[in-house]
Parts: C-alpha cells; sequence; structure tokens
C-alpha cells in the first residue's frame, strides 16, 4: 500500500491491475481489493474538512482572510480528489467485474436492532 496514496491520482489501469493481482474471480475477494483501494482515500475525505474549517474561521477577520481563503481552496480541492479517485475505483470495479463476467454484490442489509426484534415479538 502506498503512504501517499491519498495525495497521488488513481488510474483505470492501476485499479483494474490491483484486481488482477489478487489472482482471484471470488466476487469476495475483489470486494476486499476494492475495499482496501478505497480505504486509501477514505481518510483524506474527512481530513479535506480540516483547511476549509480553519480557512472559515481564519477568514473572520480581514487579514486572516490573506491566509483563510487559499486555505478554503485547498480543502475543496482535496475533497474533489478524493471523490474522484473514489469513483475512479468504483467505476474499474464495475467494469473489471463485467470484463470477467461477475454480477457486482449487493450491499448486505443490516441486522434489525435487537430492540426492535423485542417490541416485535
Amino acid at each position: 500500500m502506498n503512504p501517499n496514496a491519498a495525495l497521488s491520482t488513481a488510474t483505470r489501469p492501476q485499479i483494474i491491475g490491483a484486481l488482477k493481482a489478487a489472482n482471484s474471480t471470488d466476487a469476495d475477494v475483489l470486494l476486499h481489493v476494492k475495499e482496501d483501494l478505497l480505504d486509501q482515500y477514505r481518510p483524506l475525505k474527512m481530513m479535506s474538512m480540516v483547511p476549509i474549517l480553519c480557512g472559515g474561521l481564519i477568514s473572520l477577520t480581514v487579514i486572516g482572510a490573506i491566509v483563510g481563503i487559499p486555505l478554503i481552496v485547498l480543502g475543496f480541492f482535496l475533497r474533489r480528489k478524493c471523490k474522484r479517485n473514489m469513483a475512479t475505483v468504483e467505476s474499474a470495479y464495475d467494469e473489471y467485474l463485467s470484463s470477467i463476467g461477475i454480477r457486482r454484490l449487493a450491499p448486505a442489509a443490516p441486522a434489525p436492532a435487537a430492540s426492535a426484534r423485542a417490541v416485535s415479538s
């Protein structure tokens, strides 16, 4: 796993290569590889809020706006980059699954809460 992956740009051949490197056609294994790839970008999605919030607070003063506005722009840039990378992973995953003839796994339904089962009984 690349420690700088969150700041790099995900490409379709890179994602498909990672899926092929799993050397499996099992949908569960491929889903795990996809989730590992997405886990590289998820922290950046949350961390992109830090410069946005800090920039907003710093921009409350006129002098602070000189530093705050570029911070806000940086935060939005990082957030957009993260969303694009995650969309690239999803679309490359779908493309790879269709190329090997596997249907995409549906998300698992959440288990009912214990209190809801007790009330309905």
